[in-house]
């Protein structure tokens, strides 16, 4: 998933595995091949080697000596370089998203807070907006600024559930000049006012 997607999981109950949550600082470090990926389909090799180095990962965790950070730092290095040489292999990776998409949506996540154009996102890509135009609606099937206010909606529920930010405030952190068009374009999408939503 990527970093502040709103989300739930529900299990079987034969569910078995693990879950990684990245601290922020990892983020960067992700390679762009693998957040492209919604899934892996892992081979049985694969599933042997990341399955004994989580498990080792988990050991380390256990330790109080001070290589135990380097060691899980280079265990986590390990497994995602480990996922991008799969996603190299995989013949389906050409019919990934452009990488150009990826950094248009990793852009969109990190200038949340501003108001943006979608002219100043295209210019920051060396892309003019025609040619932005053309890539999201190839692989997403909607424009640039439907993205972007998508993810300012997503970010927005994200506020609203975990933090105690008024909805002016909120409006203000993502962008929005005007609370009320917050509030608007938020039920538009939602079907809920921000204060409906907040108490559900």
């Amino acid at each position: 998933m990527q970093p502040k997607q709103v989300h739930n999981w529900s299990y079987s109950k034969e569910s078995q595995g693990y879950i990684l949550v990245f601290d922020a600082h990892f983020i960067s470090e992700i390679p762009l091949e693998i957040m492209n990926i919604t899934f892996f389909d892992l081979k049985p090799n694969s599933i042997k080697l990341l399955k004994v180095l989580l498990e080792n990962l988990i050991e380390e965790s256990k330790l109080n000596d001070n290589l135990r950070e380097k060691s899980i730092v280079s265990g986590i290095n390990f497994l995602l370089l480990h996922l991008t040489r799969i996603t190299k292999d995989l013949e389906l990776n050409k019919k990934y998203k452009p990488i150009t998409l990826l950094k248009f949506s990793k852009l969109v996540a990190d200038t949340i807070s501003k108001n943006l154009t979608v002219k100043d996102y295209a210019d920051q890509l060396h892309l003019t907006v025609e040619k932005l135009n053309e890539l999201c609606k190839e692989n997403y099937g909607q424009n640039p600024k439907n993205i972007i206010l998508e993810k300012k909606i997503t970010e927005a529920k994200r506020l609203l559930y975990f933090t105690d930010l008024s909805i002016k405030e909120i409006a203000f952190q993502l962008g929005f000049e005007d609370s009320s068009y917050f509030s608007r374009i938020f039920k538009l999408k939602t079907k809920l006012s921000p204060s409906n939503f907040k108490s559900t």
